[in-house]
């Protein structure tokens, strides 16, 4: 059976005007058996548009060359998602955003829901798939949740510098097993609560959600962290062969 393709998405630098991405997400999506395929997003500014963000996502063409050629998507690391696309204001604790790559991200996540596509969100990957699925994040953690843990670490970024405990049944205690020492590098997260259209599987010890899954979809898993930066460790590895067998499993599906 040929290898896999994930649709991995990437970063820009607005300063230079170049597209980028950060190596480790290729390595572990080719060191997992699969084939990264880089998907990078248009900067059409919206016309006779005056700040409706549900009219701007309606107007973003989701090619469908994409889901021709992708098995699966990895939502990768990156700037702060916009609160306006989960309708609240921005605080002054809200960092930098992206909104061409908030919109087409977000448009990519709910075609990838429609489709049941295998998607798996790393670190702002998991808070795109939570706003996309129409759920809310937290804009600061240190403010809202109170929590005193860094979350920001100041070790290498490979490091494991907190512990994250995995909800028993769900998708990633089967990956992980129940407990598991990861990196750290955020100041936002998913809300949790009954309304939010996703479940919290995953949190760190001081409560902080730091996973999401849809357990009705085939796949659509995040963490918090960056397993990508700590591909020494096997159980890591894991989450990106988890991404790749679903994605396998769909391309035997849909091939004719």
């Amino acid at each position: 059976m040929k290898r896999p393709v994930i649709g991995v998405t990437g970063d820009r630098d607005e300063s230079n005007g170049r597209y980028y991405i950060k190596q480790e997400y290729i390595q572990a999506v080719w060191q997992a058996g699969g084939v990264p395929l880089i998907i990078e997003y248009p900067l059409d500014i919206p016309q006779n548009w005056s700040g409706d963000r549900k009219a701007w996502l309606d107007s973003v063409d989701v090619k469908e060359e994409i889901f021709d050629r992708v098995d699966g998507l990895l939502f990768t690391g990156g700037c702060d998602v916009d609160p306006a696309f989960f309708e609240e204001r921005v605080s002054v604790d809200n960092g930098p955003i992206d909104p061409f790559r908030d919109v087409y991200e977000i448009s990519l996540a709910k075609e990838a829901i429609k489709r049941g596509v295998p998607c798996l969100g790393l670190c702002r990957g998991i808070q795109l798939m939570a706003v996309a699925a129409g759920g809310k994040l937290h804009q600061d953690i240190y403010h809202e949740l109170g929590t005193r843990d860094q979350h920001g670490q100041k070790a290498p970024v490979w490091y494991p510098t907190h512990q994250v405990t995995t909800a028993k049944g769900s998708k990633l205690f089967s990956i992980l097993g129940e407990k598991v020492w990861v990196n750290s590098f955020h100041h936002q997260c998913i809300v949790e609560d009954s309304s939010m259209p996703y479940q919290v599987t995953a949190h760190g010890l001081d409560g902080t959600p730091e996973g999401l899954e849809k357990p009705e979809l085939p796949f659509y898993v995040g963490v918090q962290w960056h397993p990508e930066r700590m591909m020494q460790d096997p159980v890591q590895m894991d989450l990106f062969r988890a991404l790749l067998e679903a994605a396998s499993e769909r391309r035997s599906l849909t091939e004719p």
